[in-house]
C-alpha cells in the first residue's frame, strides 16, 4: 500500500509538472501558448502559402476563437482539480485513493483536450480546396522534421533559418534599440 501511495506521488508529481499540454507548454488564460495566438493573428505567410482567402482565414480565426472558449471550462476542471491534487500529495497523510482519482481525472479531462483539438482540425481542414488540403499535408510533414532542423541548427549543421536567433530557437526582434535574444555566454566577436 505504501509502495503504491509513493508511485501516485510520483505520477502525480510529474503531471503537475506538465501542465494540460505537456512539458514546457506554456499557457496564456485562454489555454493556448501566446505565441501560437500571434502566429493566428498574423497568418500573412500561411495565407500566400496556401493560397488562403481573406474569407476562409477569418474563419479559421473564428474557429480557433470558438474552440478556445468552449475548452474554458474543461481547463479550469483541470487548474481545479491540479490544485487538489497539490494538496492532497503535501498533506501530512496523503490519501492515495484521492490522489489516484484526481490523476484519473486530470488524464480524462486532458484526453478531452485532445479529442476536442482533433475536432478543431477536421472543421478546419473543411474549409480547405483539395489543393490547400495537399499543401497542408506537406506542412505536416514539415513539422515533423522541425525538431530535428532545430537540433542540427544547434549543432551547426544547418545554418539558421531566416529571421531565427542563432542557437536560441527564439525569433531575433529588430536590433534597433532592443536587445536580442542569446543564449548564456559571451556575445558574439562582432559586437565586443
Amino acid at each position: 500500500m505504501k509502495r503504491l501511495a509513493v508511485m501516485l506521488c510520483v505520477l502525480a508529481g510529474s503531471l503537475l509538472a506538465q501542465g494540460p499540454g505537456g512539458p514546457g507548454f506554456r499557457r496564456n488564460g485562454m489555454g493556448q501558448r501566446p505565441q501560437m495566438m500571434q502566429q493566428a493573428a498574423n497568418a500573412d505567410a500561411l495565407k500566400q502559402y496556401l493560397g488562403l482567402t481573406d474569407a476562409q482565414v477569418q474563419q479559421l480565426k473564428d474557429l480557433r476563437k470558438q474552440q478556445a472558449e468552449s475548452q474554458w471550462p474543461t481547463m479550469q476542471q483541470i487548474r481545479d482539480k491540479r490544485e487538489q491534487l497539490r494538496e492532497a500529495v503535501r498533506a501530512a497523510s496523503p490519501d492515495s485513493a484521492l490522489i489516484g482519482q484526481l490523476t484519473v481525472d486530470i488524464k480524462n479531462l486532458t484526453e478531452t483536450l485532445r479529442t476536442n483539438r482533433t475536432g478543431l482540425e477536421a472543421k478546419a481542414q473543411a474549409l480547405l480546396t483539395p489543393d490547400q488540403k495537399t499543401k497542408i499535408a506537406a506542412l505536416a510533414e514539415a513539422q515533423k522534421l522541425m525538431s530535428a532542423a532545430r537540433q542540427a541548427t544547434a549543432l551547426g549543421l544547418l545554418a539558421p533559418a531566416a529571421g531565427m536567433e542563432e542557437g536560441s530557437g527564439m525569433m531575433a526582434r529588430p536590433r534597433a534599440g532592443r536587445m536580442m535574444m542569446r543564449p548564456n555566454g559571451p556575445p558574439p566577436a562582432d559586437r565586443q
